[in-house]
Formats: structure tokens, sequence, C-alpha cells
């Protein structure tokens, strides 16, 4: 069952159709065992396997306070194209500050999620000041970034971040993080990922968002903690909500939270957190195995070959 604990007054000055972005994959994952993919927890261990994860879970989905990407595309319907790594604007901070008080007084969040982009990252500072009053622990992961459709998606350096945030850890993530085509990774630069963007036109593929979006609710499900507080973006828990939560209650299928929004999720079990399938490998799959009446006559040539001598072969040894 799910439950939005809060939801702010101020209209939102976001469109939602272009607020996005993705950062890449490389770092995120290892390999387990059998070597299937799995979530590597980002700055610390968040699913180390040493402790049970706790069931039910509470998780809080925090959508960012109004940025300056916001604003401007509400003025103007449109990507400035160097709007890299927007920030919060004035009311963005005082609705982050507001949503502070949204978090029951007698809960403790165990552990705080966040996106490295500014505007979510600070938005996790006003809202959950780290101290008494914070989390128990904060994590800094790129899985959680906006689908890079738009130049604000596109971030800053784990040094730059660490002057603007010193609570938070940004030690584990390599200069670029952020999506950035795959024949392109090695030795790409910032400057080099915003020409990509600005000058190629090239944008995060839908298939490696939602890829990221699953590993995100892996390293939900595998958390040692049981009360977790998530800050990030409109498209990505749009895609998070829908695929996940949209079967059992219809709202989510297209549900779009507002800037600061809180809204606060009970996972009674593993499985509210199980992978969906994928409707395109099972149509795949579908098409490639033969009907059964195929199959079967396919099944009858075989055994009459097995049974019956190779009559040609017979005629070539003679």
């Amino acid at each position: 069952s799910s439950v939005a604990i809060f939801s702010p007054p101020w209209p939102s000055a976001n469109t939602m159709g272009a607020v996005r972005s993705s950062p890449c994959l490389e770092g995120c994952f290892q390999l387990n065992a059998s070597g299937a993919r799995r979530a590597l927890p980002q700055g610390g261990e968040a699913g180390n396997g040493t402790v049970a994860a706790p069931w039910p879970k509470t998780l809080f989905l925090i959508r960012h306070g109004e940025s300056a990407y916001n604003l401007h595309y509400a003025q103007h319907h449109q990507d400035p194209m160097d709007l890299f790594d927007a920030v919060l604007t004035a009311q963005g901070e005082e609705q982050a500050r507001i949503a502070s008080a949204s978090f029951p007084a007698n809960l403790k969040v165990d552990l705080a999620l966040t996106s490295p982009l500014t505007r979510a990252a600070r938005t996790c500072v006003l809202a959950l000041p780290p101290g008494h009053r914070g989390a128990k622990r904060y994590m800094v992961t790129p899985l959680m970034s906006e689908h890079l459709e738009a130049s604000c998606d596109i971030g800053r350096t784990p040094k730059e971040l660490a002057v603007a945030f010193p609570e938070l850890d940004f030690r584990h993530l390599p200069d670029v993080w952020w999506y950035v085509p795959e024949e392109h990774r090695q030795g790409i630069t910032p400057e080099g990922s915003q020409r990509l963007f600005t000058e190629d036109g090239r944008r995060e593929p839908r298939s490696a968002f939602l890829e990221r979006v699953d590993a995100f609710a892996e390293l939900v499900a595998g958390a040692s903690e049981g009360t977790i507080a998530a800050f990030a973006h409109a498209d990505f828990f749009h895609e998070f909500l829908s695929r996940y939560f949209a079967q059992n209650d219809s709202k989510y299928e297209e549900y779009w939270m507002k800037n600061c929004e809180v809204l606060a999720l009970r996972l009674e079990a593993p499985s509210a957190l199980a992978r969906p399938p994928d409707p395109e490998a099972e149509a795949e799959a579908e098409a490639e195995a033969p009907a059964p009446a195929q199959a079967e006559a396919e099944a009858e040539a075989e055994a009459a070959e097995e049974a019956w001598p190779d009559e040609g072969a017979a005629a070539r040894v003679a």
C-alpha cells in the first residue's frame, strides 16, 4: 500500500515533458557468482549481504524543489542548452525546507539516497539536514540521476560537488558519472560530454535509463535499512512508479510528482520490487519459438530420419 503524505500547495513551474537526465551505468554494477548483474552499492554498503534486509520497508520518494531549469522552461518552453546541473531557485530551496516537516517526528530515516545532480542533492540536505534530525546514513548514487534529455541533466565533477556539499561523500564517483555513449567513454571530460549533447545531439537511450531504474529498485530491496528516503527527479520517479506500482494501483500509470512532493510507499516484501518482465524480450522470444504444431512436425521428422538409413549415403558408399 502507499500514500502521499505531503503534497505542496504551490504550483509547479515544470511542465514535465522536458525535465529529464541520466548517468552511465559503468561502475554501478558488479557481476554475481552466476554472471548476472546486480546493483553495486554507492558510497557505502547498503546491500553488503552481511545483514538481512528488513521487511516491510518504508520508502519515501522526494522530488527535488523547483530548479532554475524548471523556471526557465515554464517561461520559454525550450531548453537553453547550456543550463548544466541546474541549481534550485529561491522558491525551490524554501520548498525543500518545508518538506522537512513531512517526515513524521517520531520516525528516524535510516538511509537517505540522492541523485548527484545539484537540485536533488540540495533538496536532500535541506529536507533531511545531516545531524540529529537527519538520516542515519547518506548515500549518493548516479543510478538515480534524471533521464539525460536536457542540459540540466549533465552534472558536475565530484570535486566540484564536494565543495558545494561537504556533508555528502562523492569520492566513489568518476569525473563524468552521467550518461555518455559507450564509444565515447574512454577519456571523456565534462566539456566533451557537453559537446556530445549540444553539438551531436546525443541523449540517453530509454533502455539504459530503465536499466538504472531497475537497478535502483534492486538497491532498495537489498539495503539493510528499513526506512529509506530517496531524492531524485520527475522522469525517474514516474518510471519507477509505473514499472513497480501501477499494476496494483492504476493511479501510478501516469503519476508525475510535483516539486518537493513527498510520497510514502510501504513495501511489504521483496516481491514488491521484483524486476518487471520485459514486454519486448517476451515478444521476441514468442516470435522465435516454433508453434506447437510446427514443433511436433519437426520432432516427427527427426525421429523418422533416425529410424531409416540415409539411402543417399548408402548409394555414395556403393
